[in-house]
């Protein structure tokens, strides 16, 4: 026996058999249009035209399931003649129940409300009578089907929900419509029975099966290439919500419109650069890969979104590289304030996260060189500030660009820097291949004297007011002088005009003033009767290490006969290489090492063996090869590392995170720490930089336990070097010192987030662990922007939203972090404005509460 149950008529419902006088049902598994038809003319229905409908559109059954796998030609007039399978176990469940509609009538599709007949309001009629599609849960593979079953376009479509062609009247004969997109009828979805759902008009389905793209253009801008984004539907030109837009969206659109720059580059422009538009904000949610040729070939959602406003219109710039850059008010065209020009006027460029890597690509860009540590960065106006508009900011290089352009960068016209924070650059001179030339004058000898340097052909003083005894060593170093005794100032080998106001930051190792980091001072005055001076011993040193990472390490040469030779391996041991690096002023030998192949050329030494206290290596026990240096490839140098070259290394301990924790440096071969008095957050960037942790969160004391060595007081970085060794200091090496408290840092790095309390981990109170600990997150002033970057540093999806208080249960101190203000640009938590870290007012009623679009993630 065979039957309907559960329809409006005998010739509808779910189907069901009798076997050895049990009703039960059969599992849709390999069930097809064919089976339906037998089931229909068994019945004694109207055969065509019919519909087989799924996983129990007229509810669940109950008993057994006796049939599954059913395959019928289409011409048997039992079912019983069909193929099929007896069910065992619990391969199939009720869920799966096939159900059937044997129709007399035809349901028949179409789109109302719209320009065309493949858009509109989706409209289906059921026993002669029209009625509407519920549209929640309405997805692009439902508006997929419709579009096929209507012969219309359905390689560009758009769901459409909210009743966005005006709601409908009469009944609401779907619902709940859960297609898998290959389907050829509406009806022959996953649904519920017709016209029993709960939904209203407001929510009638729609669809816009797209056969062409739209057009574009730019407005409000300078150029054809630039301004508000704005796309043409159904003859009215409307915006694009910039929600969720990012930088491969305005490259397609670049490319659309043939505005591709020569690097290809693009920028996206929010909250209405060009002004606001008017009118309908016609695509939101646009996601692209960014090699599409069309911006409807992107994801994106039709007829806008509800939530977006016309301050949201997002704006292109289609332009990849400043027209030129220059650097003005320097004593060179090589140094000073760094200018670009754009659209045929000059501005200049912001000094946030500007350091030596971009310095670099400024210099090369100019022809200017690099060797001063790959080009030296000067902020804070040091040349004067500018006026005009500030072009660039935000600029991020590797230091291998060719051009600034080529390089991370916020384009054009940032309005939040200060003409106070603009970017100064110093370069090498393009014409000398040096930055200046040094002499001494006016000392009783060759090797003392005031300090002098020539630029553009012209000598000056150097200004005495931050003049080391460490930029002196270089100095004599680097004059063949030896190695500094004092460094007089107050004017002490007389006064010369013009000064040069410039601050060189060495380690003292360096063989060579261009090796040191150096900042221009650029206008600040120098104090009268201050002009640098050094004395130096005024030998020559008669040793050197090169071909190594520095001048503390490397293969080991020594003078003789004025010609730089090598020194053989012969009884080579740490006590040779202690007093190499004593003469050398490079701390202690951390290692004495023979290269593996021969260096060639002529050797000077053939075995050298000291007692280990020696001042310098000629007072040790040399053999020469012969009389005169010898020619041979066949034996092989020995090398020395000594401490100085390792000095300073960096790490965090006594932490919870590789980025958070007491600072240390290595110095002498032993850890020490930095004193806790005076050091901020400039100090705690430069290491944070070092350490490859992001930026700094906190800088802080924390109290020591036992005597560790205090080998740094005094640390004052100005916030843009690259390693903490650049930075100037009030002492170093002061092991014996007593400190009670050392600096402690924390990185943007340690910024961990969670969700806690949801039924997943996409959904929860927001948490972040910070000093140690898991603490709350407040909402205030928590926008869309923020949600999208938690829900996405989560892996949670692009966006999300706050829900109501204690939605997730009570939130609970430390209350870590509030008013935070992301914005698109922002990757991650840590980046994102917000109130200082453990200094809010936050209750728990105010604690974040958040869903993610990703509820639950697939494992």
């Amino acid at each position: 026996d065979l039957r309907l149950a559960g329809g409006d008529s005998r010739c509808e419902g779910r189907v069901e058999v009798n076997i050895r006088g049990e009703w039960g049902t059969v599992c849709d598994d390999a069930w097809s249009d064919k089976n339906t038809e037998v089931v229909c003319r068994q019945l004694g229905c109207p055969q065509a035209p019919t519909n087989s409908v799924k996983t129990s559109s007229f509810g669940a059954g109950i008993g057994t399931i006796w049939l599954t796998d059913v395959t019928c030609s289409g011409e048997e007039t039992l079912l019983g003649k069909c193929k099929y399978s007896i069910e065992e176990g619990d391969i199939c469940h009720h869920k799966n129940d096939v159900g059937v509609i044997c129709s007399g009538e035809a349901e028949e599709l179409k789109l109302v409300g719209g320009g065309s007949e493949c858009e509109g309001r989706v409209e289906v009629k059921h026993r002669g009578e029209w009625g509407t599609v519920c549209g929640v849960n309405w997805h692009r593979r439902d508006a997929a089907v419709v579009c096929r079953q209507l012969g219309c376009n359905f390689t560009n479509i758009a769901q459409v929900k909210a009743a966005s062609f005006g709601p409908g009247s009469g009944r609401i004969w779907l619902s709940h419509v859960k297609c898998v997109g290959d389907e050829s009828k509406l009806w022959s979805c996953q649904r519920r029975m017709w016209g029993s759902g709960q939904c209203k008009h407001q929510d009638d389905a729609g669809v816009i099966c797209s056969a062409a793209p739209a057009d574009l253009r730019l407005m409000g801008g300078n150029t054809e290439c630039e301004g508000r984004l704005e796309v043409k539907h159904q003859g009215e030109w409307g915006t694009v919500c910039g929600e969720y837009w990012q930088k491969k969206e305005a490259e397609v659109v670049c490319r659309q419109l043939g505005c591709t720059s020569f690097h290809g580059e693009a920028a996206m422009v929010k909250a209405t650069s060009f002004g606001p538009g008017s009118g309908r904000i016609w695509f939101s949610d646009v996601t692209c890969s960014g090699e599409e040729s069309d911006l409807w070939q992107c994801k994106h959602q039709m007829w806008g979104n509800p939530f977006c406003q016309h301050k949201q219109d997002v704006g292109v710039i289609c332009a990849g590289e400043p027209e030129e850059i220059k650097l003005v008010d320097g004593q060179t065209e090589c140094e000073g304030r760094l200018m670009v020009k754009q659209w045929g006027e000059w501005g200049s460029v912001c000094g946030y996260y500007w350091g030596v890597s971009e310095a670099t690509v400024a210099c090369r860009q100019m022809g200017c060189g690099s060797l001063w540590e790959d080009g030296v960065q000067a902020k804070a106006a040091n040349f004067g500030a500018g006026s005009g508009r500030i072009w660039l900011s935000h600029v991020r290089c590797t230091g291998r660009e060719s051009t600034l352009a080529m390089c991370h960068h916020l384009m054009w016209g940032f309005e939040g820097c200060g003409h106070k924070d603009e970017v100064g650059v110093v370069c090498e001179d393009r014409n000398t291949g040096m930055s200046s030339q040094f002499r001494l004058v006016n000392g009783s000898q060759r090797c003392s004297g005031r300090v002098e340097k020539i630029y553009d052909g012209r000598w000056g003083a150097v200004c005495g007011e931050y003049w080391d005894l460490r930029a002196a060593n270089v100095l004599c170093r680097q004059l063949g002088c030896g190695i500094a005794v004092s460094i007089p100032l107050g004017g002490y080998f007389g006064e010369k005009n013009p000064v040069w106001k410039e601050e060189f930051h060495c380690k003292g190792t360096e063989s060579n003033l261009k090796h040191c980091t150096k900042v221009a001072l650029g206008n600040q005055n120098c104090p009268d009767c201050n002009t640098a001076g050094v004395i130096c011993t005024g030998k020559a040193e008669t040793l050197r290490l090169v071909d190594g990472p520095g001048h503390c390490e490397g293969r080991l040469e020594v003078l003789q006969d004025n010609v730089w030779g090598r020194v053989l391996d012969h009884q080579w041991d740490m006590k040779e290489a202690e007093v190499v690096c004593r003469q050398l002023h490079c701390g202690d030998a951390i290692g004495a090492f023979k290269l593996k192949e021969p260096a060639g050329g002529a050797v000077a030494w053939d075995s050298v063996t000291c007692e280990g206290n020696e001042k310098h290596i000629e007072n040790c026990s040399i053999s020469i090869n012969g009389s005169s240096m010898v020619s041979t490839h066949h034996a092989l140098d020995v090398g020395v590392i000594c401490s100085a070259e390792h000095s300073r290394s960096v790490r965090l301990t006594e932490n919870i995170h590789r980025c958070a924790g007491l600072v240390e440096v290595y110095q002498k071969g032993e850890w020490g720490v930095i004193s806790g008095d005076g050091s901020d957050l400039k100090d705690g960037e430069v290491i944070c930089r070092e350490l490859s942790c992001g930026h700094v969160i906190n800088v802080g004391r924390q109290a020591v336990i036992g005597t560790p060595k205090l080998w740094l007081s005094g640390l004052n970085c100005i916030g843009n070097e690259n390693v903490l060794r650049q930075c100037p200091y009030d002492s170093w090496g002061t092991s014996d010192a007593q400190v009670k408290e050392a600096t402690r840092v924390v990185c943007s790095e340690t910024t961990n987030l969670r969700l806690v309390g949801g039924a997943n981990e996409c959904e929860g109170r927001l948490e972040v662990f910070y000093n140690g600990s898991w603490g709350s997150v407040c909402s205030n002033l928590m926008s869309s922007h923020s949600i999208s970057v938690i829900c996405k540093q989560l892996n949670c999806g692009t966006s999300g939203q706050l829900e109501a208080s204690f939605t997730y249960g009570l939130g609970a101190a430390p209350y870590w972090l509030d008013r935070i203000e992301c914005h698109s640009r922002d990757s991650s938590l840590s980046e994102c404005p917000s109130a200082p870290w453990g200094h809010n007012n936050c209750s728990p009623s105010e604690v974040a509460q958040i869903s993610c679009e990703i509820s639950k993630r697939e494992t």
